[in-house]
Formats: C-alpha cells, structure tokens, sequence
C-alpha cells in the first residue's frame, strides 16, 4: 500500500470507527433508558455498558437528553419509513384483505421494535411527551397523504358511507395497534377474551358490517333501527290503568253504601 492509498484509507476507517461507536453508545443508551428510565440512567452507565470512555459519549452527544433525542429521530424515521412502504401498498384500502395484511404489519413491528413504544412512554412519563407529540398529530392527514388518490375513491363511490376514509383508516389502524401494544407491552393475554387472530377479525368485521344485522334490502331491521324504550310511569297506559282501578274501587264504595241505606218499608214501620 503505498502513501497515497494510506491516507485515503485512513479518513474511512476512522469514519466507520466513529459510526461503529456511536451505535454502540446508543444500543447500551437505548437499553438502560428502557430498563431504569432517563432519569435512572447516568452517563456512566451508559459508558460501561457501551465499553467507551465519558468523554466518547460527549463527543457525538452534547448532554444526555441529546442522546435520548438521537434514538427518538432514529425511531421516527424508522417508523415513518415502514408506514409509507405498508399503507401504500394496502392497494384497496378498505377490503377484508388489506385489513388484514395492514393488521400482520402492525402485530409485527410493535413485537419488533417494542423499545421504540416503551421509549415512548418513557417520554410520557418524564417529559411530558415533549419529543414524540409529532408522532400522532392529525393521522388521518397522514394516510391522506400517502393514499390520496385511493381514499378519493372511496369516497366518490355511493355505497360509501360519507365519513372521511382518511378518518376511517386513522380509527382501525390506531385501534389495532392499540390492540397490539396491550398485548406486547401490558402482558395482555388475550386482553379481549380471544386469540389474536379473532379479536382482529372481529373488529374488521365490526368496521366493514357495523353493529347490526340488515334486512335484504340493506336497510336496517325495524328492531334495530328504532330500540324498544321503557314506558315509565305516568304515560298513558299507565294512567290508563290508575283510573280503571279508581273506577273499580268507586263502584264497589257505592254498592256498600247501598247496601247499608234502609229500605223504605222499614221506615214505614
């Protein structure tokens, strides 16, 4: 190797060196914050886990937030970039299949990358949410963003129910991962009384059937559409049935009377 291609050489190794560091710093950051919290976490720590000196870590992060930051970045744009390449690709945005394949996405980037939801909280609970209040801002917007063109025909198409699609999409992809992360997260068991499979299958068809049953018509049954409601007292029929007894009780006072009043051959004698 002659001097030239030393020094062209040396400028790499020192730059992958460099990067090789700074993952090592944040996977050891990353595992610590998840386990003791930012505020449970000194800088030491995190040098001793990541085999670096102090000095190593304030070379790439100016203060501990600093690094905390870097790892929500670095999550957001992880999580920005698997959104974009799922959604787009859901084709039909609302059909049985789509729903489903969007489901298995989110059962498994949240088993995946469950340090980037406890992070999450983590954030909620010692910052108020400061660094990922972007995250779920406006998501419908979001999916508008991406499926334009598909949630517009939806929405032309008459047998559409008129809600916003984008509404829609935000509503099921948020309920599902919701679903998810109870499970990963909170240790949920089957929090919903049934296997993963059927709770999913379940709340699409909650979404594509709705609550009740239709007629053949697609009309809702009479019994649906107009729940049965109490009679409480004081409608007619229950006056109705107040003045009867009234009525009853009356006659049966006046028989009494009658039947006590002399009659007036007596008072002749």
């Amino acid at each position: 190797m002659n001097e030239r291609s030393f020094s062209n050489t040396m400028p790499k190794i020192a730059k992958l060196r460099a990067e090789q560091n700074r993952i090592q710093i944040e996977q050891a950051a990353l595992s610590l914050f998840t386990r003791q919290g930012f505020h449970g976490t000194n800088i030491r720590d995190i040098a001793e886990l990541a085999e670096v000196s102090t000095g190593a870590i304030y070379t790439y992060f100016p203060t501990k937030e600093a690094l905390f930051e870097s790892l929500v970045h670095s999550y957001e744009k992880r999580i920005r970039a698997w959104r974009t390449k799922k959604v787009e690709n859901l084709g039909t945005p609302f059909s049985r299949r789509s729903l489903e394949l969007l489901a298995g996405e989110i059962r498994a980037f949240v088993s995946e990358h469950a340090d980037y939801w406890k992070l999450m909280y983590i954030d909620v609970v010692e910052f108020n949410n400061r660094h990922f209040a972007q995250s779920f801002h406006n998501v419908p917007e979001q999916f508008k963003w991406r499926l334009d063109a598909e949630l517009n025909e939806v929405s032309a198409n008459p047998a559409w129910c008129g809600i916003d699609p984008g509404f829609v999409l935000a509503t099921i992809y948020l309920q599902i991962l919701t679903y998810f992360l109870v499970e990963r997260l909170f240790s949920g068991n089957q929090h919903l009384g049934v296997s993963d499979d059927t709770a999913i299958r379940r709340i699409i068809d909650l979404v594509l059937n709705g609550l009740w049953k239709k007629d053949q018509g697609g009309q809702l049954s009479q019994a649906e559409s107009k729940p049965t409601k109490s009679k409480p007292a004081g409608t007619k029929r229950g006056l109705g049935n107040r003045k009867k007894q009234k009525s009853v009780a009356s006659r049966s006072t006046a028989t009494k009377k009658i039947s006590r009043k002399p009659s007036n051959s007596t008072k002749e004698k």
